[in-house]
């Protein structure tokens, strides 16, 4: 990417001026009107930003009264008008104990909103009286711990290990809600009860812990379901603290920190970066350890032999070198229940693994893996996620637990192999992403991919109990087109790369289905009449190969909860919006190429009957279009949404490859400014 000499830069949440300083050094010092801002909670940081300039700094102030009160009643009920007259008063008296700040108002309003009865005024008292008044003194960061110290006091037993639990993770990462959830059943933490899956229930313990803003979502799907987190700097902060007292997890990020600990380590996350001296941890005793997980660039673990009772076993190494990872020595982990292994590198396991019975969930990530053959003898295993080039292993078919199975990179099996995913009745999560399916141009090699897509085929539809489906690869799937039983139970389905001729019909039978990406060689009316009557639908992204043949009317019947809607084609000029279409869309994106618009260009009709739009974005290609071409196309997009009377924002640029990732531009002239967090 090429270097800009201007730039506008962002840096949030500086403990330190010597962090700005070499942050500084890697910066151009020119005189084209750059802007670097940053946030920080200490004065003195501000001021040292700014090379003691005290212009440049900028106090944000606290929360009025009346945006505080709003945001306080809108998380309790809803809405800011429906507080009962008789709290009231011991409302503001919560509200002036916050002083104003926000991460102080959603915490005290969750962890009221989530109170079994939450109209009981003896609770909100109770609640104030647990509050000093040194944040409506002062708002200083003690007073903001009592508040955070007080949601997490008046959690239930089980959420409050599992919150403890979120002190193995570094600061600002982002945790896989699938990741997290594993890990906590892996370690016992979950409540069994009958008839309910622990996995389950582990889902509703995050979601629980989510509702009371104890996490904060980082990433959602189109069904608006939570699939990561991060945890907030003084709320981790605070879970590390209470982590030290109850000797409930052991972090660090320097290795001298914790070596001669008398106390047994039960958690040990280890966060390394650089060169590492191995014998720095000979002094601590690693047999009582049940989760181990290291962070960083440096590769260094510790001897696995010395985990005589570990159950997790999380390695994430961000290196980017290319490197072998021997874990031969796990062997003896016979208690393990969850593995993840990230390596940019080759990573070499034991040749034997089934010994892990008790494994439920194994991750591996790499440049290339050596996957055992007995993989397939762990018939414990829920959760199989393989990215490294290999093939599916033989006799895959006996591993009846599985429920998710994820390959990426996937050669080319053989369709015997194939067939036998048909075999895994519990299956719920199947991805599969192949790698070079077009072996060569011969038609023998066309022959076997086909021949492969249709065991594939075959095997879907034995998959009764399938919700997510993704398949990845660059030919046909047409096999995949004409199923005769369909996955009715199937919530998101996502092709890349491959195409089908035309939308397949048994989508039309998928009632819980919220998320659908595909490839079609042509769409026509009656391929938009059947997605339109999918009630769940969501989330929509489509891109079609040929130029339509037919106008394609989105009518005002149909899509009913349709938030998401992406369209790729050659002529976006055929898409037409009835009034009272989409009525729940929030988002439209298009990408379509400007060659050609003097002859048959225009912009898609009735962007105006969107009536719940927010957000429109146009992506166009001008590569082989005439400049005036590309000119006609942006403004005939920005004048068609321009002319919506709810004004989305409207985000409308011309790349020579529409399809490629589009680089970020830079805004307008920037100078050097500090804003002080209150």
């Amino acid at each position: 990417m090429k270097l800009l000499d201007r730039y506008f830069i962002v840096i949030d949440d500086i403990w330190d001026a010597t962090a700005r300083s070499i942050i500084r050094c890697a910066l151009p010092q020119n005189k084209n009107g750059s802007r670097v801002i940053a946030t920080t909670r200490i004065e003195a940081v501000a001021t040292a930003c700014c090379s003691n300039d005290y212009e440049y700094v900028y106090k944000m102030k606290a929360l009025g009264t009346e945006d505080a009160r709003r945001l306080f009643f809108k998380r309790i009920f809803g809405s800011e008008d429906t507080c009962p007259s008789y709290l009231e008063e011991v409302s503001t008296s919560i509200l002036k104990r916050c002083g104003g700040l926000p991460l102080a108002i959603i915490t005290l309003s969750s962890h009221l909103a989530t109170q079994q009865n939450k109209l009981n005024k003896e609770q909100w008292e109770h609640t104030l009286n647990s509050l000093g008044c040194s944040l409506e003194l002062n708002p200083t960061l003690e007073g903001m711990r009592q508040i955070l110290s007080l949601s997490y006091t008046n959690l239930p037993h089980c959420l409050k290990t599992c919150v403890l639990y979120l002190g193995m993770y570094p600061e600002d990462h982002t945790i896989s809600k699938n990741d997290l959830i594993r890990q906590w059943v892996a370690q016992g933490f979950i409540s069994k009860a009958p008839g309910q899956d622990p996995e389950d229930i582990a889902v509703g313990y995050f979601n629980e812990i989510v509702n009371r803003s104890i996490i904060q979502p980082a990433h959602t799907d189109s069904n608006n379901d939570v699939l990561s987190c991060r945890v907030h700097d003084m709320m981790l902060d605070l879970i590390i603290h209470r982590c030290r007292e109850e000797n409930f997890v052991t972090a660090s990020d320097d290795i001298q920190d914790i070596s001669g600990m008398l106390n047994k380590v039960r958690r040990l996350s280890l966060h390394l970066n650089g060169a590492i001296d191995g014998k720095s941890l000979g002094s601590i005793p690693l047999s009582h350890v049940r989760a181990f997980t290291r962070f960083g660039t440096s590769t260094y673990i510790p001897p696995l032999a010395e985990f005589k009772h570990l159950r997790v076993l999380n390695l994430e190494f961000s290196s980017p070198e290319r490197m072998t990872m021997d874990l031969t020595g796990m062997c003896s982990l016979f208690q393990l229940r969850y593995l993840k292994v990230v390596n940019n590198g080759r990573i070499e396991l034991s040749s034997k693994i089934s010994g892990f019975q008790q494994l439920e969930t194994f991750e591996i990530e790499a440049y290339k893996v050596q996957l055992p053959a007995d993989v397939v003898h762990l018939h414990r295993l829920l959760h199989l996620i393989v990215n490294g080039g290999i093939s599916l292993p033989r006799g895959i078919g006996s591993m009846k637990s599985i429920r998710t199975l994820r390959f990426c990179q996937l050669l080319m099996s053989s369709t015997d192999t194939i067939t036998e995913i048909g075999d895994l009745t519990n299956l719920r999560d199947l991805q599969l992403q192949f790698n070079h399916i077009r072996q060569s141009s011969s038609e023998s090699g066309e022959a076997a991919a086909r021949q492969s897509m249709d065991a594939l085929g075959s095997s879907l539809e034995k998959l009764c109990d399938l919700r997510h489906l993704r398949i990845k690869h660059d030919g046909c799937l047409d096999e995949l087109s004409s199923l005769s039983t369909a996955p009715l139970l199937l919530q998101r389905f996502v092709t890349n790369w491959g195409w089908h001729s035309r939308v397949p019909k048994w989508i039309g039978q998928l009632h819980s289905l919220h998320s659908l990406e595909l490839l079609v060689k042509e769409m026509l009316r009656e391929d938009i009449r059947m997605l339109a009557q999918l009630p769940s639908l969501a989330s929509l992204r489509v891109k079609i190969q040929a130029t339509p043949r037919e106008d394609m009317v989105i009518c005002r019947t149909g899509f009913s909860v349709l938030k998401h809607f992406e369209i790729g084609c050659s002529r976006v000029s055929h898409l037409i919006f009835e009034e009272g279409a989409m009525p729940g869309l929030q988002v439209l994106e298009m990408y379509f190429n400007a060659s050609g618009w003097d002859r048959h260009g225009a912009a898609p009709a009735g962007i105006e009957h969107l009536a719940g739009l927010r957000e429109f974005s146009a992506r166009i290609g001008g590569r082989g279009a005439k400049e005036s071409n590309r000119s006609a196309a942006l403004s005939a997009m920005r004048n068609a949404v321009g002319v919506h009377p709810g004004f989305p924002s409207a985000d409308i640029m011309c790349f020579d490859d529409v399809w490629t990732d589009f680089d970020d531009y830079v805004m307008e002239e920037v100078q050097e400014a500090v804003v002080l967090s209150p």
